[in-house]
């Protein structure tokens, strides 16, 4: 019977033969070839399964996101007859705001005619600034209350001031002063303020000063 071999190694027998030992080199090569096949699909088996455990991160999209609501695109312009844009519907003529009306100066004329010939014999007086344009405009005045028929007493205004402007009067609560307030409110005419001291000796009294407008 041969010795047990621990070594791997061959024992001598008695007549100094190595003994065989029984698995031959091919054979042995071979099975340690298929552990390493085995192996080898094991480890790719799991790769494969971790690689299906775990993707990689989906490469960004390019382009656009279907799922978002797509924005309206501008329409392109039309061509031949459809690219000309409809008439626009005729606008009702603005109405241009009439210009006032001129003043006629024949009528207000009679509305202050009128007035004053309430009191066939008024008498009225008129103060006149020393002015060529004062006194040329208290003669207008003047021919006025004749012509319905009063007695005019003009007199020359003088003072330490400047120069009245307009027209003032100092008017009482007879039937002659309420009717030169009919005749200046009927062409809407407004007397400034006279002086303080106006108005003492009788009424209607009408100062008459540089117009308006015109030149010192």
């Amino acid at each position: 019977m041969a010795p047990l071999n621990f070594t791997g190694r061959d024992v001598p027998t008695a007549a100094g033969t190595p003994a065989p030992s029984g698995r031959p080199p091919v054979v042995i090569l071979a099975c340690f070839g298929a552990a390493a096949l085995l192996a080898g699909l094991v480890v790719a088996v799991a790769l494969r399964q971790h690689k299906v455990e775990h993707p990689s991160p989906a490469p960004p999209l390019v382009g656009v996101d279907r799922t978002l609501t797509p924005a309206v695109a501008p329409k392109a312009p039309a061509v031949g007859p459809a690219a000309v844009p409809p008439a626009a519907p005729p606008q009702a003529p603005s109405r241009a705001e009439t210009p006032p009306a001129k003043p006629d100066p024949a009528a207000a004329k009679a509305r202050m005619l009128a007035a004053l010939r309430q009191v066939p014999h008024g008498v009225i007086t008129l103060s006149v600034e020393d002015d060529a344009a004062a006194e040329a405009y208290a003669r207008q005045l003047a021919d006025l209350f004749r012509q319905a028929g009063w007695t005019v007493d003009q007199a020359s205004a003088f003072g330490s001031g400047p120069p009245r402007r307009g027209l003032a009067a100092a008017l009482g609560v007879s039937p002659a002063d309420e009717a030169v307030r009919e005749a200046f409110d009927a062409v809407g005419f407004r007397f400034a303020r006279p002086p303080a001291d106006a108005g003492v000796i009788r009424t209607p009294e009408i100062f008459v000063g540089i117009p308006y407008g015109a030149p010192n």
